[in-house]
């Protein structure tokens, strides 16, 4: 049997091998032919014949193994495995003429240099090099590379390697410098102020491309240097159409700031809870008119701030949700109240991206929601719950619903409300309960329907829409302390059925803090309550002494309630909990009568301390009813969301409802209107034909085109000759003069200045000469054709007078022109005997 075994194991052994060398053979034949369709998974193989096969790899002369070598150093890089045992070999492929090879040497070099800055400082000479390359994107490389490597010791090199691409002819290599400050910023914060002086520069930069970078390098570097930004203002609000969307949420969030600084408050005088009323269909395309219950705001906004709001509000159609926000952030922050309704629209269109977005849509609209409830009244239904939702997104859905209700919506939320407490989910039926009982609260009048559907919930078969009604109910109970015992009667009745605590501690409550309505009822429900005193929860036991005290103070000679009393404090004497046992020693020293006498001894002075106490018990019995059955305030609901309007609109900050490393309030409005003449030293040099071209028609802006009805720049510009005006230019004069004919003017000059003698001449003469006299005929002829324009004029005014005479004179002209076409063909027919 052992022989089976050990030939098995042999086999198995042998197979392996097989494989192993079958798989290999594959993969060499796929690289000859330069295919990779195996699969890249061959790069992780970590064995120690791969490793050692790694160096030779990066030693060839062929680049296809250099590549190979290369890409299993980036493979184990990616697995967390430590390779800085090859850094000199692939710092010697730095210079490859390779650009892919390059780029995986500037992935590892980026990797690894700051572990070794010496070996890492003899690529920098190849970048200094590259930074002069032809291709733009090697000189970008170069700069991003340098730029990325942590070493100290290069950064005044990586700040002349800035300072030479920022006036770079490339766009792209200046919007890469622009990356590169931050960088250099953050290796060495002792350049700050050269590297203010660059982006300084790079503000005047008018290239669409790059001001977005620049705004991001403005923020890292100096985010409070706004006298930088003065004469430039203008000009980013009429670049923010053409910025890339990332770039536009950083310029975007420059302007809030500094509009923050520089114009004053447009709200002064702004409510907190302001409503407008709007009736309009969402998906209308329809211009929204302003109600006629709107805010009267007689402030004049400054010029500059109106610019700025107006080259936001096409950005609120962007396909990008972080555009989207950050322009509902200057909107809320810094427009009108009544022109904050523009914002509304686009925030809801959010809600159907993905969920990540949602909640934090939802989360800012959840705070707008808290100080101008009209924004998102009109769109109520879009945020009813749907079954795919979260549980992180329904709870904001809820909590939004509750606070844009209305007289108007309440009917229709209400009846929403109710089928979502039939969900199977525990938890989203408790919310929707909750939701109703803020309904119930924010809107008084609402609380009788609203606790007549509440109480049908009491006979629910889910314990924990019983269990949350109760509470609910006990809230909305205090807000109308009269006529409440029928509702008080109906709960103690479905008491066998509570099993939650709180909600059978929120019945006691009830039942001793309106006991004065309930003589008949509070008695029998406290003996009840004294049976099952010992298996009840801590915060029962406590509403339960608290009951049998309050029914003590109403009626304190009745002799049952005194020794039923009495039965509860014994049973909490002895309890577990300290804070039960607390409670009824206090309630204890101050209800029941001082009757124990324990101590007895012949000394006065003892019995004199016993009277005193005994003296002020009384006192305490006196105000006892006011101690124990003084009237509670009413609850008021506060929305989760009431402490985000801390933060700013769109920030990190307030999706996470806490302060986070990095976040700066928003300014504080100036009380005097700032000087603005820094902004009328304009830089009007931009213009929206300068914005970044796409492969079509229309640029990334998306804008119209401007179209100009003439040509420009006409005065220097020469006449192209083709080689059919060669051949006709000895009869140009011909020409001349029939047009002179045609439109009553006389060319004396041009007949000379196109012979063919005077042509003969010309190719005997300099090239200079021929520059000349093309420049003077081009003027003249420039000349001709003003004079035709107004002959024109003039030729139109006479055809109203004599239209006899002129069509005689257009038959003879149009004799003439074909007499000169007949004789051009002749001379087109033998070019070669001139």
């Amino acid at each position: 049997m052992s022989e089976y075994l050990s030939k098995a194991a042999a086999f198995a052994q042998n197979a392996a091998k097989l494989s192993k060398k079958v798989s290999e053979g594959i993969v060499e034949n796929a690289r000859e032919f330069g295919l990779e369709a195996t699969s890249s998974g061959h790069y992780f193989d970590t064995s120690e014949e791969k490793m050692r096969d790694i160096k030779r790899q990066l030693d060839s002369r062929h680049d296809r193994e250099k590549m190979d070598g290369l890409k299993r150093l980036i493979a184990m890089i990616s697995k967390g495995r430590d390779v800085s045992e090859f850094f000199p070999d692939v710092v010697k492929n730095v210079a490859s003429q390779n650009l892919e090879i390059r780029k995986l040497v500037y992935i590892y070099l980026l990797r690894y240099a700051e572990q070794e800055p010496d070996l890492a400082l003899l690529s920098i000479n190849t970048f200094q090099k590259d930074l002069t390359d032809q291709n733009q994107l090697i000189r970008a490389m170069a700069l991003r590379v340098m730029s990325g490597i942590r070493v100290p010791v290069i950064s005044p090199i990586v700040l002349l390697a800035i300072k030479k691409c920022v006036t770079d002819l490339s766009a792209y290599v200046r919007k890469t410098a622009a990356h590169a400050i931050p960088k250099c910023y953050s290796l060495d914060p002792s350049q700050k102020d050269a590297l203010v002086d660059i982006i300084t520069t790079l503000l005047k930069d008018n290239s669409s491309f790059t001001i977005g970078s620049v705004i991001m390098a403005f923020n890292e570097v100096c985010p409070h240097r706004f006298d930088l930004i003065h004469p430039h203002f203008r000009k980013l609000c009429r670049m923010l159409i053409d910025a890339d969307e990332w770039g536009q949420v950083a310029i975007i969030g420059l302007l809030l700031r500094y509009a923050r600084t520089q114009f004053l408050n447009p709200n002064p005088n702004e409510p907190r809870a302001s409503k407008k009323k709007r009736s309009r269909a969402f998906y209308s395309d329809e211009d929204s008119e302003k109600s006629d219950d709107s805010l009267e705001n007689s402030f004049i906004l400054d010029p500059d701030h109106e610019l700025l709001l107006r080259s936001c509000l096409p950005l609120l159609q962007s396909r990008n949700s972080a555009v989207v926000l950050s322009v509902a952030k200057i909107f809320y922050h810094l427009a009108p109240v009544e022109e904050t309704y523009k914002l509304s629209r686009p925030l809801v269109r959010l809600l159907r991206s993905h969920r990540e977005i949602q909640y934090v849509v939802l989360a800012n609209i959840a705070t707008m929601a808290t100080q101008r409830p009209h924004l998102f009244e009109p769109h109520l239904q879009q945020f009813f719950v749907r079954s795919t939702d979260s549980a992180f997104i329904r709870n904001l859905k809820l909590e939004i619903m509750t606070l844009i209700a209305t007289e108007n919506n309440i009917t229709v939320l209400l009846r929403e409300l109710q089928e979502y407490v039939k969900s199977p989910n525990k938890e989203f039926a408790t919310a929707a309960i909750q939701a109703i009982g803020r309904c119930a609260i924010g809107m008084p009048d609402m609380a009788e329907s609203c606790l007549s559907g509440l109480m049908k919930l009491l006979w629910s078969k889910n314990d924990a829409v019983v269990a949350e009604s109760v509470v609910v109910i006990k809230r909305l109970l205090q807000l109308r302390p009269q006529d409440n015992a029928d509702l008080i009667i109906q709960l103690t009745k479905a008491l066998d059925q509570i099993t939650v605590p709180m909600a059978r501690a929120s019945i006691f409550w009830l039942v001793g803090q309106y006991a004065q309505n309930l003589e008949k009822v509070a008695p029998d429900v406290l003996r009840n309550s004294a049976k099952s005193f010992i298996n009840e929860d801590d915060i029962v036991k406590l509403q339960i002494i608290n009951l049998g005290a309050k029914l003590y103070s109403l009626n304190p000679s009745d002799q049952v309630l005194n020794l039923l009393f009495q039965y509860v404090l014994n049973l909490a004497r002895y309890d577990l909990n300290y804070d039960i046992r607390d409670r009824a020693r206090l309630l204890r020293g101050l209800i029941l009568k001082n009757e124990q006498k324990d101590v007895t001894s012949d000394n006065g002075e003892i019995e004199e301390v016993q009277s005193s106490d005994s003296i002020k018990s009384n006192i305490l019995k006196e105000n006892l009813k006011q101690i124990l059955l003084c009237e509670k305030e009413a609850p008021s609901e506060e929305s989760p969301s009431a402490g985000r309007d801390r933060f700013t609109i769109g920030s990190m900050a307030l999706v996470l409802n806490h302060s986070i490393p990095g976040y700066e309030p928003l300014p504080d409005w100036p009380t005097e209107k700032p000087d603005g003449s820094a902004r009328n030293n304009l830089d009007e040099t931009y213009s929206r034909s300068q914005a970044v071209k796409g492969f079509g028609s229309d640029s990334f802006g998306g804008y119209t085109p401007s179209v100009y009805d003439k040509p420009l720049n006409t005065n220097n510009r020469k006449e192209v000759y083709d080689l059919d005006r060669f051949y006709d230019s000895e009869n140009s004069s011909d020409d001349d003069n029939l047009r002179a004919k045609a439109s009553g003017l006389r060319y004396d000059s041009i007949g000379d200045e196109t012979s063919e003698n005077e042509e003969d001449d010309d190719e005997e003469t300099s090239n200079d000469d021929e520059d000349e006299s093309e420049d003077e005929s081009e003027d003249e002829s420039e000349s001709s054709e003003g004079e035709e324009e107004s002959s024109v004029d003039e030729e139109t005014n006479e055809e109203e007078t004599s239209e006899e005479e002129e069509e005689g004179e257009e038959e003879e002209e149009q004799e003439l022109l074909l007499e000169k076409t007949r004789e051009k063909g002749k001379v087109r027919e033998t070019p070669k005997s001139r």
